[in-house]
């Protein structure tokens, strides 16, 4: 509505002007095509983007329910490490009782056995915190499991260096960048096709009061320059995808040192694990039955006895302590090496 409500002949209504139009952009150069392709590459990042937090999530979930594993073979450890003092303290007691063993015999076995009761005491609370760590996880906060299944010294085998290197490249961290290469690729087809401009047309009719007649209104546009807008757009978007893939070939080349780096630790970890399990620890148990003996036979005393208990303990923390490493460099090298879907190689 035009010309109404002025002054002199333009008062009222008498003379107005009523249009009634309707329009429509015609759009150029597959620009509704360059849209949908943006519009799936944002779509594509956002799977990927999910697909990665889930990765991290479980991840982070074998990690925590490896350290229940963990704490659950160490106070297992410090019950057997308690109950064996509290037997060597009744059995030192009768051997100072009868004179067999000197006094200061007895303080010793006392102290072994409030030591081994402390570390007992602390194993049961670092235990209770990796429980209530990993119920936290599916939203508990008091634990509805009382033991994990499982147990760290089973030590499963993991596919050739070779095998994992080539899964990196179909890893979502390292797919992230042909994804956003995607969508630079996807803005650039949007910006080349709005250098081409769009035609919008409108048609209608117009109702003229003054002369009481009635007239038909076309119109049509196209917006001008377009181009150097789309020139910067494209200058924009190059740099961003050469700095992109300058970004991934450092990724690239990081994420392979890295999973070398694990890989190597992995295997020492099992090595150290098989030691301890395959030779020390059967050695240190035949020296602690060669000292027991010997403290039975008077040849020893006790304070030899204490030392080869204390190795043995120490050598068997050890154990757990590696194979609980093992787990956790296999469970970050999972991370690393899984596809889309795929949690384990």
């Amino acid at each position: 509505m035009e010309n109404f409500a002025g002054t002199g002949e333009l008062s009222g209504f008498d003379d107005a002007e009523f249009t009634l139009r309707v329009g429509k952009t015609f759009e150029l150069g597959d620009k509704r095509e360059a849209r949908r392709a943006l519009g799936a590459s944002k779509v594509a990042l956002q799977g990927n983007e999910l697909e990665r937090r889930r990765l991290d999530v479980v991840t982070r979930a074998k990690h925590r329910f490896l350290d229940v594993l963990a704490r659950q073979a160490r106070l297992s450890l410090a019950e057997q490490e308690s109950a064996l003092a509290r037997e060597t303290l009744e059995a030192v007691a009768y051997r100072v009782k009868r004179g067999a063993s000197p006094e200061a015999d007895l303080p010793l076995a006392e102290l072994a056995v409030a030591r081994a009761e402390l570390e007992q005491e602390d194993a049961g609370h670092e235990l209770e915190s990796a429980r209530v760590a990993l119920s936290v996880l599916w939203g508990e906060r008091s634990p509805s499991f009382t033991r994990a299944a499982g147990s760290v010294d089973t030590v499963p085998d993991v596919p050739a260096f070779e095998t994992l290197r080539q899964r990196l490249e179909t890893n979502p961290d390292q797919q992230l960048f042909a994804l956003e290469a995607a969508r630079l690729d996807a803005q650039r087809r949007s910006a080349e096709a709005s250098r081409k401009p769009d035609l919008s047309g409108t048609f209608g009719v117009r109702r003229l009061e003054a002369f009481d007649d009635q007239a038909l209104v076309m119109s049509i546009a196209m917006p001008i320059g377009l181009g150097q807008r789309s020139d910067l757009a494209l200058s924009r978007g190059r740099a961003e995808l050469e700095s992109l893939e300058e970004r991934r070939k450092a990724v690239e080349l990081e994420r392979y040192q890295e999973l070398f780096a694990r890989y190597q630790e992995l295997r020492l970890a099992r090595h150290e694990l098989e030691t301890l399990r395959d030779r020390m620890i059967p050695a240190a148990e035949r020296a602690l039955a060669l000292a027991r003996r010997g403290y039975d036979e008077a040849r020893y005393s006790f304070l030899q006895v204490a030392a080869a208990r204390n190795v043995l303990h120490s050598l068997q923390k050890d154990r757990i302590a590696a194979a609980t490493r093992y787990h956790r460099l296999l469970a970050d090298i999972e991370r690393a090496t899984a596809v889309s879907g795929v949690t384990t190689p």
